[in-house]
């Protein structure tokens, strides 16, 4: 977006309501004004300050101040948090809050972006990198270090990738039915396993062999 980035800590003793309001007022225009794990600033509309020394910024206070904000051109506000449904609901309404965004585990395409970012001249391992991966279960950041751990060696970065697995409890029997089909462009046999109830590759564990996947299902080389 071409925007300054200006960090507002609320955490701190050196803060109260009327700094917050005239850092606001001060932040250069064209920025994006950043506060980080809103969650931890307050609890039940209490500062985690408390009564310690120092200065502390109320909840009320930061209200206001967000209801400023919205007055000041060429800025935007960003709060993040990690635990959305801790926050007071009067902290997200609209008019504080006007877009939520949701940043969730890597899905199959973000793996495949990811890994093609880091070798923009092997396309073609990409899929074959993110097909052995379970769906929304790795983050971003876990994805971007196992790449710079073997970074411009995209056959080792494919060969290991069951190596990102290893440290959690991810499975790829995990993975629903219908998204492993969307991998293989099998996706018309998806109504099939519906009707049967199979909605997991964790379900599948009785109809293993090729004879019972072509008589229930009528699909072929079905490889899991």
């Amino acid at each position: 977006m071409d925007l300054d980035i200006c960090y507002l800590n609320l955490s701190g003793n050196q803060i109260d309501d009327d700094d917050l309001n005239r850092a606001l007022n001060n932040a250069p225009k064209n920025s994006i004004i950043l506060l980080e794990d809103i969650d931890g600033i307050f609890v039940n509309r209490e500062s985690v300050s408390g009564h310690h020394e120092g200065k502390h910024v109320t909840f009320s206070g930061l209200l206001n101040a967000l209801d400023g904000v919205r007055s000041q051109e060429g800025r935007i506000l960003f709060m993040t948090t990690n635990h959305k449904e801790k926050l007071d609901p009067a902290l997200l309404r609209p008019g504080r809050t006007d877009f939520h965004a949701n940043l969730n585990n890597a899905s199959y395409i973000q793996m495949v972006n990811m890994f093609k970012r880091f070798n923009p001249d092997n396309f073609n391992k990409a899929d074959e990198f993110a097909k052995q991966l379970p769906e929304n279960k790795l983050s971003m950041a876990k994805l971007q270090g196992h790449l710079m751990k073997y970074r411009n060696q995209p056959d080792l970065q494919v060969e290991h990738a069951k190596e990102l697995l290893e440290e959690g409890t991810y499975d790829m029997s995990d993975m629903t039915v219908v998204e492993y089909l969307r991998r293989l462009n099998m996706t018309k046999y998806a109504p099939a396993f519906a009707k049967k109830k199979v909605y997991f590759l964790s379900d599948l564990r009785l109809y293993s062999d090729e004879g019972s996947m072509q008589s229930e299902f009528g699909i072929k080389d079905f490889m899991f």
